[in-house]
């Protein structure tokens, strides 16, 4: 066999798979072409399904019949979506209860850490036990607590809640005339280098709350040679018992009417003590050196 057969015969093959694969490309092309019509119209988007709320609805005449008793027979009230709340916006803070919204239940006078009152808050019927000190329902702190009334601090003043006895007692009182002021319009005035005149019933009154007075000011113990000599006195109140009395930062309290008060016991006792006194003696060290403070009682 001549040599150019074998290539000729290779070359000739070639030929005929290149026109079966158009002639098979053109057939496909072909089909495709005519079937997509109906794939098109096949593959349409479904009728958009039926809202729940449609739905529901079908089951009205059952309600309305009451086929299912005359206790459930009815109408059925098509549902209406609410407004969502806008992303990010958070729940408007509660406002801080009113003090007339509040009732005093009942209440323990001791001393500082051991007075408490318990207080309604009338909108939800909550009922908690406070210190004094603590801030009673976001209204404001706990600053006197006696046997019927407590005292809330709301916004730099004095508000008196009551227990309802003493509300039906202050009711049923009549008006009592107007006290005259203390003197020099405080519990004390002072008439001299380390003399005061004190008003009796304004002393008498800061007596009855003992733990009260205790906020007026810090005492903390002063020790002298490994003994506690007495107390010194630091964030006073200008306006509290102690720095109307005269009382400093830095002054240390030695004795009361000769008694000393190296204890805490002792001048608790001191203090009580001080009631129904017409004159009263403090020694005290300021700056170093030892001070005595009179009291005319009157």
């Amino acid at each position: 066999m001549p040599r150019w057969i074998l290539p000729l015969n290779i070359t000739l093959s070639l030929v005929v798979v290149a026109v079966m694969a158009l002639i098979t490309a053109d057939l496909i092309s072909f089909k495709i072409s005519t079937l997509s019509p109906r794939t098109s119209q096949n593959s349409a988007a479904p009728p958009p399904p039926v809202a729940a709320s449609e739905e529901l609805q079908s089951f009205a005449p059952i309600l309305e019949k009451g086929l299912f008793g005359k206790a459930t027979q009815g109408k059925l009230t098509p549902i209406v979506p609410t407004a969502a709340a806008p992303k990010g916006a958070g729940a408007p803070a509660a406002p801080p209860p009113s003090v007339s919204d509040l009732t005093l239940l009942g209440t323990a006078v001791g001393s500082f850490r051991e007075t408490f009152a318990l207080v309604l808050k009338g909108s939800n019927h909550e009922e908690r036990v406070f210190r004094l000190g603590d801030t009673v329902f976001s209204a404001g702190p706990l600053v006197s607590v006696t046997k019927d009334v407590a005292e809330i601090l709301v916004g730099g003043k004095r508000v008196k809640i009551l227990t309802p006895n003493a509300v039906a007692a202050q009711a049923a009182q009549p008006s009592a005339p107007a006290q005259p002021a203390a003197v020099g319009g405080g519990l004390a005035s002072p008439t001299g280098s380390g003399s005061y005149v004190v008003d009796q019933r304004a002393l008498n009154a800061a007596l009855d709350n003992i733990g009260q007075a205790m906020t007026d000011a810090r005492l903390l113990p002063s020790v002298k040679d490994g003994k506690v000599e007495g107390f010194r006195a630091t964030e006073v109140k200008p306006q509290g018992i102690f720095g109307t009395i005269g009382i400093r930062n830095g002054d240390v309290l030695l004795r009361i009417n000769d008694f000393p008060i190296d204890s805490p016991e002792k001048a608790i006792q001191s203090f009580a003590s001080l009631k129904g006194q017409s004159r009263i003696k403090l020694d005290l060290v300021r700056d170093g050196q030892p001070t005595t403070f009179s009291y005319d009682i009157r």
